[in-house]
């Protein structure tokens, strides 16, 4: 099977520009969505460096929780990264072993996000006081799962969602309308080409991945302008061919 790949960019000035810029490595990542059974004590994270330099990459894996609508990282150390800073060369890629060092409780899915962060290199031929240089990270999703809880090795993603644990509304922040998406089971939802049907018209929200989210948890997303009382909302949910319908709760 072809490996799927993901470029996360999520950039951070390290300098004051002055005139040029000093560019990042151009990293992929695969696969997009590892994950650990109840049964699995380990499983891999690849990372290849299609930069015309070597870089070096640190790989921390931190927890996960949505608390009062807002992503929440935590440090741990029941999973590991093995080697947790590696230096990649040019053309070349590096295993990076995931490895769980404690058990999660039964009927439990435990997210975790693992952060690669590019150390910043030096460079005897620049002068330090010039130009901007930009440390790139990466960020992808990692579940872990207890005993009892239902996935499939198949398919574009592992994680079967019950949709009668999903219910959504357009809700009011800051003055303006949100989709908000709760929930209630016990597996994290990962939504992508959301729409919201209104008055006959659909309104889309997202043609790709809009998030995930977790277990007894919710996130809201910012709706397009017009869009005020939606009777119904469509989503792909983990990767599932159906498409799952549904109008919104009060």
């Amino acid at each position: 099977m072809k490996p799927l790949f993901r470029r996360i960019c999520l950039a951070s000035m390290l300098g004051v520009a002055a005139g040029q810029a000093h560019a990042a490595a151009t990293i992929l990542l695969w696969p997009i969505d590892p994950w650990l059974s109840a049964e699995t004590k380990a499983t891999e994270l690849w990372i290849q460096n299609q930069g015309n330099s070597a870089t070096t990459m640190q790989v921390r894996i931190v927890r996960w929780k949505q608390e009062g609508g807002y992503e929440r990282y935590s440090a741990q150390q029941d999973v590991v990264a093995s080697p947790p800073i590696v230096t990649i060369g040019k053309g070349s890629k590096q295993l990076i072993r995931l490895i769980k060092q404690g058990t999660v409780l039964m009927g439990v899915e435990q997210a975790y996000r693992i952060i690669v962060d590019e150390i910043p290199q030096p460079d005897a031929k620049a002068d330090p006081a010039i130009g901007l240089k930009l440390q790139m990270r990466y960020s992808i999703p990692l579940f872990v799962y207890g005993q009892g809880i239902p996935t499939i090795k198949e398919g574009a993603h592992h994680a079967l969602v019950d949709t009668k644990n999903l219910s959504w509304r357009v809700a009011q922040e800051g003055g303006q309308p949100v989709l908000e998406v709760r929930n209630q089971g016990d597996v994290h939802v990962r939504l992508s080409q959301v729409a919201l049907e209104q008055g006959g018209q659909k309104r889309t929200i997202a043609e790709g991945l809009l998030g995930y989210v977790l277990p007894h948890s919710a996130r809201s997303w910012p709706v397009p302008a017009g869009v005020r009382q939606p009777n119904q909302m469509s989503a792909q949910i983990n990767a599932r061919d159906t498409q799952w319908q549904s109008t919104p709760v009060n």
